[in-house]
């Protein structure tokens, strides 16, 4: 690594006690024993101006003994601890960007190394073209948390105008916007968060696989928060996002609990996979499924099953927490999905995430079991082919 510039992270305030150097990190501390100064010296050289070369010879008429790999070695140490980044990584953002996302810049300073920048993360995330599949109760909240992260290509799809009703849990509608289409007030919304962020707005309802790979195709990733109709459109959303090897990231607001899970094509097991082996579990669970597909066929249009008449805003507010965050461990590469193949649940009582539910990719799976490549992130296709700037 000779042209990195090691510097400590500003996130990592340090303290000196008792010939101990601490790194206060995020609820947690590194310790540093420094009986004679050392560490001491060598961090204050890492402040993002110096080679690790010229570190080496900043600090080496001090100590001559000084191997030059001992200096190499102890700052792979600090990198792998992941106390460092590289002062001369390149800056992606114009002034402006710099601004904007500063608070984001930080937050990725704590995951970035000499070999990873905070930019360059902000920047996968800012170049992840996201679908949104419903600008209701859960995706309202989604759609004005990625246009503050800076998610510049959105597609938003909703067929409903807004309604009295919604307006204790879709915070992106205003009383005077009664009978507005949903996706024409949450776009404008949106852009007056951030007006330069891409929105397509699609006003359509989705009756079919065909209708959601139409949508999709084109996305690295999908958040799906539709309800409608309820036994049908999870199956619909699964099999079209499968196709077009689109990551799949859903759940729901069940009355006292949120839920969710993800699905990568041809990593993990979708939707299918999981209820055929839900089903030869659990014969119960497969006959209410099947009786609610019974009543459902005989629903009235605008007819809704009793749990869908209740949706709290602060279960809403939870289960976009973890629909983004997993978008963002998925879209740059920080930490790896969690609900990947699970069903992953918090009740209103305690908000604990626990896994309800998991699943295997079947390979005889209908949907997705001859897939044959598996869903990777966009940043590294482009790594792969040498077109990451």
């Amino acid at each position: 690594m000779p042209s990195r510039r090691p510097r400590v992270k500003s996130t990592l305030p340090a303290f000196l006690i008792q010939d101990t150097v601490y790194l206060q990190g995020c609820g947690s501390v590194t310790e540093i024993a420094d009986p004679d100064g050392t560490a001491r010296r060598l961090l204050g050289l890492l402040d993002g101006t110096r080679t690790i070369e010229q570190a080496r010879r900043a600090i080496e008429p001090e100590l001559p003994d000084l191997r030059r790999e001992d200096v190499a070695d102890a700052i792979a140490q600090l990198d792998e601890a992941g106390l460092l980044e590289d002062g001369a990584a390149p800056r992606l953002l114009d002034d402006y960007g710099l601004e904007r996302w500063s608070r984001n810049l930080g937050f990725f300073e704590t995951y970035a190394s000499l070999d990873l920048s905070k930019h360059e993360l902000q920047r996968r995330l800012q170049e992840t073209r996201v679908g949104l599949l419903g600008v209701g109760g859960v995706g309202s909240h989604v759609l004005l948390d990625l246009a503050a992260m800076g998610v510049a290509d959105v597609r938003i799809v909703d067929f409903d105008a807004i309604e009295l009703s919604n307006l204790n849990r879709q915070i992106l509608y205003t009383e005077s916007d009664i009978g507005r289409r949903k996706v024409e007030a949450a776009a404008e919304r949106a852009l007056a968060l951030n007006s330069q962020m891409t929105i397509d707005a699609v006003a359509t309802r989705l009756e079919s696989e065909d209708d959601v790979r139409g949508l999709v195709e084109d996305r690295d990733l999908v958040i799906a928060a539709v309800d409608r109709p309820k036994m049908q459109v999870a199956n619909w959303v699964n099999a079209g996002c499968v196709q077009a090897g689109t990551a799949l990231l859903t759940g729901g607001v069940d009355t006292q609990r949120c839920f969710h899970y993800t699905v990568l094509p041809g990593t993990t097991g979708c939707v299918e996979c999981w209820r055929s082996s839900a089903e030869s579990r659990d014969p119960v669970s497969a006959a209410i499924s099947a009786e609610m597909e019974a009543i459902e066929a005989r629903q009235r249009p605008g007819e809704r099953f009793g749990q869908d008449l209740a949706a709290f805003c602060p279960l809403v507010t939870a289960q976009t927490a973890f629909l983004v965050t997993e978008l963002v461990r998925i879209a740059t590469g920080i930490a790896p999905p969690v609900a990947a193949g699970r069903l992953l649940e918090a009740r209103f009582e305690d908000l604990v995430l626990r896994e309800a539910e998991s699943w295997e990719r079947l390979p005889d799976c209908s949907v997705c079991g001859e897939l044959d490549e598996a869903w990777r992130p966009r940043w590294e296709q482009l790594d792969e082919a040498g077109l990451t700037r």
